[in-house]
This record gives C-alpha cells, structure tokens and sequence, in this order.
C-alpha cells in the first residue's frame, strides 16, 4: 500500500531516508518528484483522490502544462503501477503515442478495476482513442503557485526566503527550469534568485537585447504594414471585441533573403505589443538532439518551444514565438524519396498540429527557402506567408540611422540616400548595420566625427582594378542594359561596384510573364547572353566574365526543352539540367539555342552600339546608374541621332 500513502491529502511521496549522502544524492530526483506531485494534488478534487486510493475502475484525463511535464507526472502515477495503469505520452514517438494504440490495455484496465489515467500536453492528438471516450474526468495541471514554490522550499532548501515568493506560472519557466533553480545546498533566498533569474533570462528585453531591437518604422513597407495589422488584432482580442479565431493574422512565414530582416521582425513585434518573445531556431533544435539527430529529441524540443509560448502567453495573454529555419522543421515531402517521407513525417506532422493549437500565441517563422516547405503549412488556417524582399532605400535608409545613433545626424536625407543608392537596390538591413559598425570603427580610428565620404568607402570601395577590366564590366552590364530595355523591362539599376565575386550587376524589373512562352524564353536567354555580346561587339573578344550568365541561359533552355515542353517534345524531365550530362541530343538542341539566341544579341550589340558605348561611359564615370538615369542616356543618343539624319536631309 505504499503506493497508495502516496495520495493521501497531505501524503509526501519520499521514503525517509536516514543516510544524509544518500539523501543529497537523491535531491535532485526529490524535488522533481514533489514538483510533479504538488503540482498534480493541487489539480485532483478531493472526491477523485478518494477514487484513486480506493482502486475505483475511473478513467481519467490528465493535460501536463507542456511535454516535459509528462514523464515526471507519470512516474509520480506509476508508484503504485500495480493498481494503477498510467498512460503517459507526450508525442516523442510517431509509431507508439498514436490514439489507435493502447486501446486494448485501456479497456482491459478498466474492466480489470483499475484506475487509468492518461497524461499528455496534447491528449486528443497522442492519447488512445479509448480512454478519451471513457474518460470520467479531465483534469488540467497548472504550473507551480506560490504556495506550492513555498512548500518545496521549506522541504528542500536552507531557511526562509527572505523576499516575497514568485507565482511559478508568472514565472513562465519550464519543469527543468524551475528544478535547476534547486541547487544542492542552496538556501531558499538562492533558489527564489535563481527562479527569478532564469525567468528574467526568457524576456525580450534580458540580457541587453532591447537596446538593440529597432523601432517599428525601421521595418520594411510591407512588414511594418504586417506588424501594424497584427498589433491592431491584438488590441481588439486584448480588450474582448475579438476572439482568438476571428483576429485576422495570428501566424505567418516570413520568406526571403539573408539579412532581409525576417528574424528582426519578432522582436519589433514583440516590443510594440509589449509581449514576451520566445525565440528559437531548428538548426539549434537538431544541435540538442545529438548527432544523431533523434526523432523523439527533435519533436520534444519542437514540443517544448511550443508550450514556452503558451506559458509566456497564459501569463500576459499573448506572446510571440520566434522559428528560424523553418524549412528544417517542415521541409515538402513531395519532393522527398520514400525514405525521406519515413523520417520527416511525423516532425512534419507535428508542426501542423501545433500550428493549428495556439491560441495567444503569435507565430512568427523565418526561412530563407520558401520554396522548400510543406504545401501544408501554408494552407488557410495555418502559416501565412509573406514574401520578404530589400526594404528598399527609404527604410534602409531608416535602419542606418538607428544604428549611427546620432553620428550623421547633420547630413541631410536626400543625400545619405543618395550615397545609399550605390549600394544597390537588393541592399539588407543587416547590410546597414555592418555599415554602421564599419563607420563607427573607421571614425575612432582615425579620430574624427564619421562622414558621408567614409561611409561611401564602405558601401562601396574603391576599385583596384585595371582601367582595362574596368571598361570589360563596364561593357558587360551595358549589354544587360540594351537587351533588357530592348525586351520591354525597366531597369531598376547598373552597377560595376565589384561585390565579392560579381565584377558589377544590372537589375530589371517587371516584364516577366508568370506563364512564359517559348518567345519569353529566348528574350530571357538573349538577355543573359547580352553581355558577352557586348564584349565581343564592342571590344572585339568575350571575356571569361560571362560564366555565371552561360550556366543559367543553358540551364533555362534545357528546362525549357526537357520539363516546360517548349521545345520539339513534349516529355517531361524532372532534373533538366541533370539530363545534359549523359544525353546527347539534348546537349545538341541546347548548344544550336545558344548559339542562334546569341548570333541575335551580338547583332543587337552591334546595331545598339552607340548605347552601349554610352551607358558604359557613365558607368565607369559615375559606377552606379539608376533605371532612371540609363533611361536619360538612351533619349539622349536617341535624339542626337535624330538630329543628325534631320541635319543630313536638310543637306
């Protein structure tokens, strides 16, 4: 019956134990142990606990506050595992805590005359199916109050505390969290110390991390317009005009580049909303699951990010949780080979669970790989997803000058824009605050005030080399510019600043059909060839500088050819470009589109010559060119040889 002692209204779960070294070396397991149990007491009626130690056939539910939860509540059940069948499962294991398994043992247990208590965070989603129906009672475990804090005090640390004890729910931290705060030896003044440091660890606004998120209006457009629909959703479901189901984005995927500021944005949003920021990232996940990468380790930490959020939110009635590497935790499983669907499965099948239970809980995931997540995430009721692409000049604009404090502060906004502009259009916010950095460095050194000519040296440094490569890139993007205008696209800039291995860059926009035809796959091929055209038309020879631009106009006939159907065939190839490499006749149709598509951009190089050579001028002069300012340059040789026929005529 030792068992059953422990269910007493007032029962301790501990044997005494007269040996003091086995008794601190027990601590650790003790206080988990009274955690759950008072924990749990605190939840059971007193006519239930009768039930329970009179070994009634009574099924109940048990909801754990978060997954690592379960274990220690079930092994306080399982003390008496001869009278009592304890069912614990908190989702760790895909093939076992699957409502269809277990069903046998829950029958057999009641009918037996046991008492059978499922536990689980999630009990519709893990639990058997059987005991859900039979359930005489559900119960919800709350995490610790204070008078639960006090009595583990007064049992397992030195003295009193000497300030006021926390509410453990306020406290918002995890099972293992509010165990570690129970060192060996600690007096209750250090355990109290230690529950409110940890917890003050978990803001946003611990650790320094505050003063370096920016403020709303340093966000791009579109993300700013974002984070003010959601802040008004929450205001409304604040206040009880709303409920959770009706609030109009409560979780989003944000899908973009590097550096875009994705990540950024849920700190914003948790600032302006005043709410707790709960940040993870799967990367960091699958490092706590070892090496080997274990299912069960990788789903518990999903789990517990998820029931952090849902404490931080039952606490200030919403938070934001934060995912970065989102691909990593839901990656398309139609894309996947049957091995791979056997092990994403149930991770992916989790993460939709949890994305569909979260109320009070702002989701915020970050993935540099839209493209490569589940269809399913992104369906209605789920993640919303938002493209995020460069903030553009104005807000990056904005960011800088957050970042430089008040370093500029007398330079005028037309001009630190137009020192922006040479930084391209595809600049990031994390881009502006390397600048800021470098600035600020590049000032204290040489021991003057930061000035705009020092930050044009960052953004964009001097050229070192050769006037004759120069003119090359110079040539090369003027091609670009020709046949981009030529195929009816507006050119958004031109640049030969030299950016890691790329000697200079074009960027167009607009013009691109969403369903191209075969024509709008030989204007995009001609502009990639447009280049080296130049170069040949131009200068007389190609230069090696136009790899970049083969590798993607073969790849886009070949796909063209061998997967859109655009060619003599209409056989689809899931690997294009993969098929060039043993299959012949394919590299042959490709190499005669080449060779035709770039015969036509050499000739439009060499009608357009006058253009090119001018643009190319401006660019080695000025080494940037807006859309705008390419534009002026082609009226202009435009009118001029206008005039020179009118003046021919008129001789």
């Amino acid at each position: 019956m030792s068992g059953l002692r422990d269910l007493r209204d007032d029962g301790d779960i501990f044997d005494a134990a007269d040996d003091d070294a086995a008794e601190a070396a027990n601590k650790a397991g003790s206080v988990a142990d009274a955690l759950a149990w008072e924990c749990l007491r605190a939840a059971l009626p007193a006519a239930l606990r009768l039930r329970i130690r009179r070994g009634d056939p009574v099924a109940v539910i048990v909801q754990a506050p978060g997954a690592e939860w379960c274990g220690p509540l079930s092994r306080v059940l399982r003390r008496d595992s001869a009278r009592i069948l304890c069912v614990s499962r908190d989702g760790s294991s895909r093939r076992e805590h699957d409502p269809a398994k277990g069903n046998d043992e829950v029958a057999l247990g009641l009918a037996g005359g046991r008492p059978v208590i499922g536990v689980s965070q999630d009990p519709q989603s893990f639990l058997p199916s059987a005991l859900l129906s039979a359930a005489d009672m559900r119960i919800s475990v709350a995490p610790p109050d204070a008078n639960i804090l006090r009595r583990l005090l007064r049992k397992h640390a030195r003295g009193k505390a000497s300030t006021e004890i926390p509410n453990g729910a306020e406290l918002a931290l995890t099972f293992s969290e509010t165990v570690s705060a129970f060192r060996a030896g600690a007096s209750a003044r250090d355990v109290v110390a230690n529950l409110h440091r940890a917890a003050e660890s978990k803001k946003p606004n611990a650790g320094g991390v505050a003063a370096d998120v920016p403020p709303l209006d340093c966000l791009p457009a579109d993300l700013r317009r974002l984070a003010q629909d959601i802040a008004s959703g929450v205001s409304d479901y604040r206040a009880g005009r709303i409920r959770w189901r009706d609030m109009p984005t409560t979780a989003v995927l944000l899908a973009g580049p590097p550096g875009a500021g994705k990540t950024t944005f849920a700190s914003v949003l948790a600032r302006a909303l005043g709410a707790p920021l709960v940040v993870d990232s799967c990367g960091k996940m699958f490092a706590r699951s070892g090496e080997a990468g274990h299912l069960g380790t990788i789903a518990r930490a999903m789990q517990d990010c998820f029931d952090a959020a849902r404490a931080a939110a039952a606490i200030s009635g919403v938070s934001i949780l934060s995912i970065d590497e989102f691909d990593a935790a839901c990656p398309d499983r139609a894309s996947m080979d049957r091995r791979g669907r056997d092990f994403w499965m149930p991770i992916v099948t989790l993460v939709l669970t949890l994305l569909e239970n979260h109320e009070g809980v702002i989701i915020v995931a970050a993935t540099n790989c839209g493209e490569a997540i589940d269809a399913a995430a992104t369906r209605p009721g789920r993640l919303r997803r938002v493209d995020v692409g460069p903030p553009g000049a104005e807000s990056l604009m904005r960011v800088l000058r957050w970042r430089l404090g008040g370093a500029l502060s007398t330079v005028a906004d037309v001009d630190l824009l137009a020192t922006l502009r040479f930084a391209g259009p595809a600049a990031t916010p994390a881009q502006a605050a390397d600048w800021a950095r470098d600035l600020l460095q590049a000032a204290r050194e040489a021991r003057h005030e930061p000035t705009l000519d020092d930050l044009l040296r960052i953004i964009a440094p001097p050229d070192d080399r050769t006037p004759t490569d120069r003119r090359v890139a110079a040539i090369h993007e003027a091609g670009h510019c020709v046949a981009y205008r030529e195929a009816g696209m507006t050119i958004a800039s031109a640049s030969i600043i030299p950016r890691g291995a790329s000697g200079g860059e074009t960027r167009a926009s607009g013009g691109r059909p969403m369903f191209p035809t075969r024509a709008d796959l030989d204007a995009g091929v001609m502009i990639l060839l447009a280049g080296r055209a130049a170069e040949e038309a131009i200068l007389g020879a190609a230069s090696t500088g136009a790899v970049a631009d083969l590798a993607m106009a073969t790849r886009a006939l070949a796909e063209g050819h061998a997967a859109h159907g655009l060619g003599a065939t209409l056989l689809h190839r899931s690997d294009a470009a993969a098929s060039l490499a043993y299959d012949r006749e394919l590299r042959d149709i490709v190499e005669a589109d080449l060779s035709r598509l770039y015969a036509q951009s050499l000739a439009l190089m060499r009608r357009r010559r006058g253009d090119v050579e001018r643009i190319a001028e401006a660019l080695l002069a000025r080494r940037f060119l807006t859309g705008e300012d390419i534009a002026e340059l082609v009226a202009a040789s435009g009118a001029r040889g206008r005039g020179r026929k009118t003046r021919g005529r008129d001789a």
